[in-house]
C-alpha cells in the first residue's frame, strides 16, 4: 500500500513537472508567436493605412493637377479668343477649334514651359509676353505652328513663312540697307570685275554685319535677267546679268525689296526672271509679283520665337515707267493711292509680332523729307505699322519718332555709283515687346565703293549730320538712336 501511494505521488509529480513543462513551452514558444502575430496584423495595418493614405494624396495630387490644367486650358482658350479677335478673323471660331487649340497647346511644349505657364495661369498672369517667355514663341507662332503652317520649310513657304535661328536669346536683329543697284553697263559692277573680290568694293566690316544679322534686308533697285530691252524712253535702266545673283548671296542678303522705279527697267520677261531668280537663290520679296496678289503679300521671318513682318510699296515715280501690278498681270504694289498700302499693313500686323513696312518715295537727291512723306508715314503707322523705312531720293534723309514709333525717311544709296555720299546700315534689336533698339552703322559711298566710317571724327560727323536732318531724335557715339 506505501509503495502504491510513492509510485502515486511520483506519477502526479511527474504530470506537474510535464504541465510545467508545456507552460513554459506555451510561455516560450507560442506566446511571441501570438505576440509577433499581433504586431504584424498591426503593422499591415499601418502599411495598408499609409498606402490608403498615399492613395487619397495622390489622388487629391491628381485632382489639384487636373483642376490647375482645366484652369491653365481655359485662360490658354480666353487667351485664344482674344488672340484671334485682335486678327479679326472673319468667321469666329467655334469653341471646338478653341478647346482643341488649348489641348495642343498643353500637348506641344515641353513640360518645363508647361508647368510655368500652368503656374502663371494660377495665379491669373497669363498674358501674351509669358507665353513666350515660358513656351519661346509668341502666340502669332503658336498659331501658325497649330494650324500646321509650319510642318516643314516647303509649307512654310507658301504661307511666305522663314524661319532662322537668332544669334541673341529672346530677341531678333534685323539690319536693313539702302538702294543697291547692280547694272552692268557702268556703276559699281565695273569696278567690281576689276578687282573681282566683294571685300575690295564693300568693307570687310559691312560684310561681317550682313552676314551676321538674323535678317539682312535691303532693296534691289534692279532686274537681273539676260532678256528684255529697256523701257522706251527711260533715261536711266539698270540690268544686272543672272550670275550676280551671287554677289547677293556673298553680302548675306535675306530679303529683297522689288517696290521700286527700276526693277522693271527691261520689261516683263526681265521681271519674271528676277523673281524666278531670287526664288531659286532662296531669297524672298516683299512689294512686286506675278500679279496683285503677290506683290501685296508679306514675307514673315521667324526668329527665336519673333514673329517679324515685312510689305512694299511704292509712289516714287513722276513719270510711272513701272506698272502696277494686276490681277493678272506682273508688276509692284504702288502707293500713289495709299488705300491698299494702308490695308496690306492692316493685315500683315494682325498676324506678326513687329511689322517693318517699307516705301519708295521722296524727292532725289535731297536730303530734307517734305510733307507728303511725313503724310504717308503717320498713316502707315496709324495703320499698323511699326517701323517706316524708306528709299529713293539715294542720299540720308531724316528720322523721326510718332508716338514712339520711328520713321527712317531715306537710307539713301549703299552700293549705287561711284558719287560720293554718306550711307550706313539700320539695325534694329526686337523682342516680344518690340523695338529694343536701333542704332545706325556709319559709311560712305565713294569710288564705286562703300567704306565703313571706323574714326571716331568721321563717325560723329555724319551722326550729327542726320540728328539735323531729324526733328526728335538724338544719337550716341556709339550709333544708338532715341526719340528725345
Amino acid at each position: 500500500m506505501e509503495r502504491h501511494n510513492r509510485r502515486s505521488i511520483r506519477k502526479r509529480r511527474a504530470e506537474k513537472r510535464k504541465q510545467k513543462i508545456r507552460k513554459l513551452f506555451f510561455a516560450a514558444v507560442l506566446v511571441p508567436s501570438i505576440l509577433l502575430a499581433v504586431f504584424a496584423i498591426i503593422f499591415f495595418q499601418k502599411r495598408q493605412n499609409e498606402k490608403l493614405l498615399r492613395l487619397e494624396d495622390t489622388k487629391k495630387q491628381e485632382t489639384l493637377k487636373q483642376e490647375q490644367l482645366e484652369k491653365g486650358k481655359q485662360e490658354v482658350e480666353e487667351l485664344y479668343q482674344s488672340y484671334l479677335a485682335e486678327r479679326e478673323e472673319a468667321v469666329p471660331a467655334a469653341v471646338e477649334e478653341i478647346q482643341s487649340f488649348s489641348d495642343w497647346f498643353f500637348k506641344t511644349y515641353p513640360e518645363k514651359a508647361k508647368k510655368e505657364m500652368l503656374e502663371l495661369a494660377s495665379d491669373g498672369k497669363l498674358t501674351k509676353e509669358s507665353v513666350y517667355h515660358a513656351a519661346g514663341e509668341s502666340m502669332h507662332v503658336a498659331y501658325d505652328r497649330y494650324k500646321g503652317y509650319l510642318n516643314d520649310v516647303e509649307t512654310a513657304k507658301q504661307y511666305g513663312i522663314y524661319e532662322r535661328d537668332g544669334k541673341k536669346e529672346e530677341q531678333a536683329e534685323v539690319t536693313i540697307a539702302g538702294d543697291l543697284c547692280f547694272a552692268e553697263d557702268g556703276f559699281v559692277l565695273d569696278h567690281y570685275d576689276e578687282v573681282n573680290d566683294l571685300a575690295q568694293c564693300i568693307s570687310p566690316k559691312l560684310l561681317e554685319i550682313t552676314n551676321a544679322s538674323d535678317i539682312f534686308y535691303v532693296n534691289h533697285e534692279y532686274a537681273i535677267s539676260d532678256r528684255g530691252a529697256p523701257l522706251a524712253g527711260k533715261y536711266y535702266t539698270f540690268r544686272a546679268h543672272p550670275k550676280r545673283m551671287e554677289l547677293l548671296k556673298e553680302m548675306g542678303t535675306d530679303l529683297v525689296a522689288l517696290s521700286n522705279n527700276h526693277v522693271y527697267d527691261y520689261g516683263e520677261d526681265a521681271f519674271q526672271d528676277t523673281m524666278k531668280l531670287l526664288k531659286q537663290a532662296d531669297i524672298p520679296y516683299v512689294g512686286g509679283g506675278a500679279n496683285l496678289e503677290e506683290a501685296k503679300r508679306p514675307v514673315y521671318f521667324i526668329v527665336n520665337g519673333i514673329k517679324i513682318g515685312f510689305v512694299g510699296a511704292s509712289n516714287a515715280e513722276k513719270i510711272r515707267y513701272t506698272p502696277q501690278a494686276g490681277e493678272d498681270s506682273s508688276g509692284i504694289l504702288l502707293a500713289y493711292d495709299t488705300t491698299a498700302y494702308n490695308q496690306v499693313i492692316s493685315d500683315a500686323a494682325k498676324q506678326c509680332d513687329y511689322l517693318i513696312a517699307y516705301i519708295h518715295w521722296g524727292t532725289e537727291d535731297t536730303n530734307d523729307f517734305n510733307d507728303v512723306q511725313q503724310q504717308m508715314g503717320r498713316e502707315f503707322l496709324n495703320s499698323g505699322a511699326d517701323i517706316v523705312v524708306g528709299g529713293h531720293p539715294h542720299v540720308l534723309q531724316g528720322m523721326e519718332y510718332v508716338d514712339g514709333k520711328p520713321i527712317v525717311y531715306s537710307l539713301g544709296d549703299f552700293w549705287f555709283n561711284g558719287e560720293t555720299k554718306y550711307t550706313g546700315l539700320l539695325k534694329l534689336q526686337i523682342d516680344i515687346d518690340g523695338l529694343r533698339e536701333m542704332s545706325f552703322v556709319p559709311a560712305l559711298q565713294t569710288g564705286y565703293t562703300t567704306q565703313y566710317l571706323d574714326a571716331e571724327e568721321e563717325q560723329m560727323e555724319l551722326f550729327g549730320f542726320l540728328e539735323n536732318l531729324s526733328p526728335n531724335v538724338e544719337i550716341d557715339q556709339t550709333g544708338v538712336i532715341r526719340e528725345k
